[in-house]
């Protein structure tokens, strides 16, 4: 007999043998292998049970590394917990040790020793004189009325005759009603709506702001009781024409008429 081959070298066509496995060709009809005779017999079972026994063997090596690692990782599992446990258990146990002072109420101060306390100091007494109470006047109702008012001494009639877009013209009747003559007179009023005069007569107009003062002339400066003085003027407006107020004579108080 020729010389028998390892394992390693057998080639494909043996190994298709060897299984049983039928190649195929590519376009073409598959060909059976043909068996060796050194694929029966006692040869060849011995051969495959030796494969066989060596995959075993080599599962069972795998075997025992996955216990030995399974149980080398359990082992450092436990230890770990077994470590962590004890060092909890002694902080715990250290902690409940440990005395603790009792807290004092936050409001109440701890009293200082009968040696270092301040000797009180003696608080003299004061013997309170009352006052004898100041009598107050109590007002009478006439003192909380207001004065009365005057009556007014004078009378004046503002009067106007003519007026137009921008501008008007107005009379002015003074009637002295003082048991006095007044020499001479002055006449002031007040305009309410920004009123200018730009030309007077029968008096010396002036106007400052909204306050215009009449003087009198020389020829109708005597103002006697009950008698009643003219004069008059133009004027200018724009936005409108109401009457004056506040009409005074000689700083007096006067009625409009």
């Amino acid at each position: 007999m020729g010389r028998r081959r390892d394992d390693d070298e057998i080639s494909v066509a043996e190994l298709l043998r060897e299984t049983g496995a039928t190649p195929r060709s590519l376009g073409g009809p598959s060909v059976a292998a043909v068996p060796r005779d050194e694929d029966t017999g006692d040869g060849y079972r011995e051969r495959l049970e030796q494969r066989a026994r060596a995959a075993a063997a080599a599962q069972q090596r795998a075997g025992r590394r996955i216990r030995w690692i399974s149980a080398f990782a359990g082992a450092v599992v436990v230890l770990g917990s077994l470590v962590l446990i004890a060092v909890t258990s002694g902080s715990a146990q250290q902690r409940e040790a440990r005395p603790q002072e009792p807290l004092a109420p936050a409001t109440t101060p701890r009293p200082a020793p009968a040696s270092t306390r301040p000797s009180p100091t003696p608080i003299p007494t004061v013997l309170r004189q009352s006052a004898t109470p100041t009598p107050t006047s109590t007002p009478t109702s006439s003192a909380a009325k207001p004065p009365p008012v005057e009556p007014a001494t004078c009378v004046v009639r503002f009067s106007v005759t003519d007026q137009w877009n921008d501008g008007f013209t107005a009379g002015v009747a003074i009637t002295n009603k003082s048991g006095q003559t007044l020499l001479p007179w002055t006449l002031a009023w007040t305009f309410t709506a920004g009123q200018q005069v730009t030309h007077g007569w029968d008096g010396k107009y002036s106007q400052s702001g909204s306050r215009v003062t009449v003087h009198a002339e020389s020829y109708n400066a005597t103002l006697a009781p009950g008698a009643t003085v003219s004069t008059g003027l133009n004027g200018a407006f724009d936005h409108g024409n109401p009457p004056p107020t506040a009409f005074t004579l000689n700083g007096a108080r006067c009625d409009a008429g």
